[in-house]
């Protein structure tokens, strides 16, 4: 067990809650997040609904004492980078997609193109991914405590 600062994703569709590591969430604040008064937000893909939306972290930083070797239990996480839609647009639609352990790596593009839909994700400048959604990268995220 391990004393890890946690922080919660809200969905904006369909208001699942999701924890993760404060160092999951690095990545995605540094690549795309936008700041408000009410709060931070990054463009989400809820493993519950399948929406793609700009979803807000919550402020308040939790420190929960876990065992990463096993968190989250069915879910992995992904950065996954979608194509903009946006005509000669270079940033792509970057979000956090925690996804349930089921759907391997081989079928993280299927999944993607069977079952996403946007709700309000977009890239840096505004524009919505291109549909049907074109994943440019993704990447699994590990914790470094694993």
């Amino acid at each position: 067990m391990t004393d890890v600062l946690m922080r919660e994703i809200v969905c904006r569709d369909c208001l699942c809650r999701t924890r993760q590591p404060y160092l999951t969430l690095e990545p995605i604040i540094w690549l795309q997040a936008m700041s408000s008064e009410d709060g931070t937000y990054i463009n989400y893909a809820c493993p519950l609904c399948n929406k793609l939306t700009r979803s807000r972290i919550q402020s308040e930083a939790k420190i929960q004492d876990i065992d990463l070797t096993k968190f989250p239990d069915d879910l992995t996480v992904y950065i996954v980078f979608l194509r903009c839609a946006g005509i000669d647009c270079e940033s792509p639609v970057i979000l956090l997609a925690p996804v349930k352990k089921e759907v391997t790596d081989a079928e993280l593009m299927t999944h993607i193109r069977e079952n996403w839909t946007n709700r309000g994700a977009a890239c840096s400048k505004g524009h919505v991914p291109s549909y049907p959604f074109e994943g440019r990268v993704w990447k699994q995220l590990e914790s470094e405590h694993r």
